[in-house]
C-alpha cells in the first residue's frame, strides 16, 4: 500500500508479472508529491522495454516507452542530473534505437523538475513526456535512477543481462558534437548537437527513395529523395559546401533557417 507523499521520500512497490497482453517481467510503483509514477519492465515479439507511465493533479496521463537498449544511457543521465544545481545544466539528449528522449531541467512554483520528453518512434508528430519533481537535494531523481538500477540488477540475477549503452548518448556540452548509431530498424542515425537524423531506404509503387527524417526537441521535418536522384543530391550537397557561404538574412537568424 502506498503511502501518504507528505514530507516522505519516494516509496516503491513491487507489483506481481501480467499474464495478458505483454509480459510484464518487473514493476515499480512510484510515489512522487502529488504523482505516481509506473515504471514496468515488458517484453513482446518485438523484445524488451521499460514503460513510465506518470498519472498525476495537475498534468492528464501520460508515458514514454524506452527500448532496453537504453538503459544503461538513462542511469547515466539521472547520475548527471543528480549533480546539478539551480535550474540544472544545458538539456542533453539520447538516441534509442529509432526513438530520441530529451533530458531537461526548468523550475515552476511547484518546484524544481526533471522533464523526460520522447519524439521519434510511434509518433508521427510531437511526442510524449514526463514531469518529474526534483524534490529535495533531487531526492526524486535518485529514486528514479535506483529504479533503473534495480531493472538492471534484476535483468543479471535472472540471467538475461541487460544491453549495453547506446552508441547516442551525448552529454558533452558541445552543441556541435557529431555520432553515428543504428536505428532499431537498421539505418544510420547522425546526431549534430540537439539534432537527430534518420536514413531510411523505402519501397513503394513508384519505385525506391531515400527518407530523411530530422528530430529536433518536438519538432521533426521529412525529406524524400527518388533513389535515381541520390547520387545528384549527393553531388548538389558537395558544391553547396564548396560554395562561398552568404550570411543569414537578419529575420532568418533565430528562425527555423538558423541550424
Amino acid at each position: 500500500m502506498l503511502r501518504s507523499p507528505q514530507l516522505s521520500p519516494p516509496t516503491a512497490v513491487h507489483g506481481a508479472p501480467a499474464v495478458m497482453g505483454d509480459q510484464e517481467l518487473f514493476s515499480e510503483v512510484l510515489k512522487v508529491q502529488n504523482k505516481i509514477f509506473y515504471l514496468d519492465l515488458k517484453q513482446n515479439g518485438r523484445g524488451k522495454y521499460i514503460k513510465i507511465a506518470e498519472k498525476g493533479k495537475y498534468r492528464p496521463k501520460s508515458s514514454v516507452v524506452v527500448p532496453l537498449s537504453g538503459l544503461h544511457s538513462f542511469i547515466q543521465l539521472f547520475d548527471f542530473y543528480l549533480n546539478s544545481d539551480g535550474a540544472g545544466p544545458q538539456p542533453r539528449d539520447v538516441v534509442v534505437e529509432s526513438k530520441v528522449f530529451n533530458f531537461s531541467c526548468g523550475e515552476n512554483d511547484r518546484g524544481r523538475y526533471l522533464r523526460i520528453f520522447e519524439s521519434g518512434g510511434g509518433y508521427p508528430a510531437g511526442g510524449s513526456s514526463l514531469m518529474v519533481p526534483a524534490g529535495w537535494a533531487n531526492a526524486n531523481i535518485r529514486a528514479f535512477r535506483d529504479s533503473f538500477e534495480k531493472i538492471a540488477n534484476w535483468l543479471n540475477q535472472s540471467g538475461m543481462p541487460s544491453t549495453e549503452m547506446s552508441a547516442g548518448l551525448a552529454l558533452s556540452s558541445q552543441p556541435d558534437c557529431v555520432t553515428l548509431d543504428v536505428s532499431k530498424e537498421g539505418g544510420p542515425v547522425l546526431s549534430v548537437g540537439s539534432k537527430h537524423y534518420f536514413f531510411d531506404t523505402r519501397l513503394n509503387d513508384r519505385g525506391r527513395y531515400l527518407k530523411i527524417k530530422e528530430v529536433s526537441g518536438n519538432m521533426k521535418t521529412l525529406l524524400v529523395v527518388p533513389a535515381h536522384a541520390v547520387g545528384k543530391f549527393q553531388e548538389a550537397i558537395q558544391l553547396a559546401m564548396m560554395a562561398q557561404p552568404r550570411p543569414d538574412h537578419p529575420a532568418e537568424v533565430g528562425g527555423q533557417q538558423q541550424a
